[in-house]
């Protein structure tokens, strides 16, 4: 039995190494520091050193790239199960060229938990064994919540909230998250804007459900979104204080929420999410099929 089982050690070694001597593949987070149930992006540059063309594409419902991921738990990482495999389009490369893919690894975790967590890249090479990544750490915490509110939609009932969270040292930031928990969704969780540290954002509802958000960038400028009742941001735009007054959120008497006061400059265009709209260095990305809602909770991680 040893000695079938150093053959079959021998064996992966063997094709871990042919694998590798063709394909080089690394990982990197976009950041150190993630808000609670937002995008977690890898960056994982994939290089074909090998002297011929290299197509990666999926082989009988086996991916060509996955992940591993492990959540710190006392003094050991504890692997996270996976939610959902993941579906990448194919990859083409020529001998020598190195491409680099923003893959966006919370549809395929759910994460749950605020820890400090790692993750690693898989390339599956059909016939040749697996290559795999050094890992790469990173934190997920929960943020400061500053304002919240639960109300029904679609007969369910939706809690919005707003929450402070410095993915750096050099600026905070208010994200809006809306989740479900008795459908165990979360239907939005994106960064709206910097926000300044003394003061908290106004939010008001309006009778169609639409949450408007008034929340000061720095002396004088503020930043007004109002959102539907599902996430999507229908009006993103600027206010500066006009002739010494300050714009402020007014509910008028029939409940429809305005700006009073200052004055609306460089106003931006709609986006379905703003968190998908931030600017980033360009890089080949593969697809993450898309789903409705991110899973809130459910069975352990490990």
């Amino acid at each position: 039995m040893k000695f079938l089982a150093v053959l079959a050690a021998l064996g992966y070694l063997a094709a871990s190494s042919l694998a590798s001597a063709q394909v080089q593949v690394s990982a990197q987070t976009s950041r150190t520091n993630f808000l609670l149930y937002e995008r977690v992006d890898i960056l994982v540059s994939v290089s074909n050193v090998g002297e011929n063309d290299l197509v990666l594409d999926n082989n009988e419902g086996q991916p060509w790239l996955s992940f591993m991921l492990a959540r710190h738990v006392g003094h050991n990482y504890s692997p996270v199960k996976p939610e959902r495999k993941s579906g990448f389009q194919a990859v083409t490369l020529k001998a020598g060229e190195t491409k680099t893919l923003r893959i966006n690894i919370t549809p395929l975790f759910t994460f749950r938990n605020e820890g400090e967590y790692r993750a690693a890249a898989v390339i599956d090479l059909p016939g040749q064994g697996q290559i795999v990544s050094d890992y790469v750490p990173f934190n997920v915490v929960n943020g400061r919540k500053v304002w919240s509110q639960s109300r029904p939609v679609d007969g369910s009932q939706r809690i919005y909230s707003l929450i402070r969270f410095s993915p750096n040292s050099n600026h905070t930031d208010i994200y809006l998250r809306i989740e479900d928990p008795a459908m165990n969704l979360v239907y939005a969780n994106m960064a709206l804007g910097e926000i300044v540290s003394s003061t908290d954002p106004e939010a008001f509802f309006d009778p169609e459900g639409n949450l408007h958000i008034l929340n000061p960038v720095s002396l004088g400028t503020y930043l007004y979104t109002r959102s539907d009742p599902n996430g999507k941001i229908q009006h993103h735009a600027i206010f500066k204080t006009f002739q010494t007054i300050p714009p402020r959120l007014h509910k008028l008497e029939d409940g429809s929420v305005t700006v009073a006061g200052g004055l609306e400059e460089n106003a931006k265009s709609t986006r379905e999410r703003l968190s998908e709209g931030q600017t980033a260095a360009p890089v080949d990305t593969a697809i993450v099929p898309k789903n409705t809602g991110q899973a809130l909770k459910g069975p352990e991680d490990h």
